[in-house]
C-alpha cells in the first residue's frame, strides 16, 4: 500500500540549489535601486520567502522600491539567471522511484510558473512532474497553503494524503494548515530548529534519507 497518495516539492532550497542565479538577479535590482549587493551566506535569508517581503523585511526597501526591484530582478531572471542551479545530488534518482511506484510528484512554490516550467524543460526533469504550481503575476492567491492545496488537487489527491517536502518554516506552516505531513529538507536554505519550530513531522539531511521517509516510515 501507497503510504502517500502524492508528494509535493518545493523547489528552491529543496528540488535545487537556485541561489547562484537568484543572488546575481537580486544585485542586479539593488544596484540599480542604489542598494548594496549582497553576498553569500547572508543571502540565505532571502531564499523561500517571496520577493516582496525579503525585499522590504531584509533589504529595507519601501513598498514601492520592492515593486521596481522585482521587476528588475524578473527581467534578469528569466534572460538566463534561472538556469544557474543544481539540482540536489540524488534527487532524479527519488523523483524516478516515485515515477517507478506510481506516486504523483508535484512542484509547489512560489516561484512564478513559467519560470519553474522554462528550468524543468531546461534541465530534462519535466517529465517526472504530474503538476508544476507556481505563483501567478496577476493573482491574489500565490500563498503556500493555496499553491499546496492546488498541487495535491492537481495530482488527483486530498491534502491530508500528501506529504510536502520543503525547506523553509513556512512549507511546514503551510502542510500543517492543510492536515498534510511534512518533511523539512536540511540540504538546502533553512535550519533544524526553524524547521521543527514550524511543525516538521520528518526532518531528510539527503535524498536518500528522504526516499526513507517516502517509501521507509521516516
Amino acid at each position: 500500500m501507497k503510504k502517500y497518495a502524492a508528494v509535493l516539492f518545493d523547489f528552491d532550497g529543496t528540488f535545487a540549489d537556485s541561489s547562484e542565479g537568484i543572488l546575481a538577479s537580486a544585485n542586479e535590482a539593488f544596484a540599480a535601486l542604489g542598494y548594496p549587493a549582497w553576498e553569500m551566506p547572508a543571502f540565505r535569508r532571502f531564499l523561500g520567502p517571496s520577493l516582496q517581503d525579503s525585499m522590504m523585511r531584509f533589504a529595507g526597501m519601501s513598498p514601492e522600491e520592492a515593486q521596481r526591484a522585482i521587476a528588475i530582478y524578473r527581467a534578469s531572471y528569466v534572460a538566463g539567471n534561472c538556469l544557474r542551479l543544481r539540482i540536489f545530488d540524488g534527487m532524479e534518482e527519488l523523483l524516478r522511484r516515485l515515477t517507478a511506484e506510481n506516486i504523483p510528484v508535484a512542484i509547489a512554490s512560489s516561484k512564478i510558473t513559467t519560470y519553474l516550467e522554462k528550468i524543468l524543460q531546461s534541465v530534462g526533469y519535466r517529465h517526472y512532474f504530474t503538476a508544476v504550481v507556481g505563483a501567478e503575476p496577476t493573482s491574489m492567491e500565490n500563498d503556500k497553503t493555496h499553491l499546496l492545496q492546488k498541487a495535491a488537487a492537481d495530482c488527483g489527491a486530498a491534502p491530508e494524503d500528501c506529504l510536502m517536502v520543503g525547506d523553509r518554516y513556512f512549507d511546514m506552516e503551510a502542510a500543517k494548515a492543510l492536515g498534510m505531513q511534512a518533511a523539512g529538507v536540511l540540504y538546502g536554505f533553512g535550519e533544524k530548529e526553524e524547521l521543527l519550530a514550524a511543525g516538521a513531522d520528518f526532518l531528510a539531511a539527503s535524498c536518500k534519507e528522504l526516499e526513507a521517509v517516502i517509501f521507509g516510515g521516516g
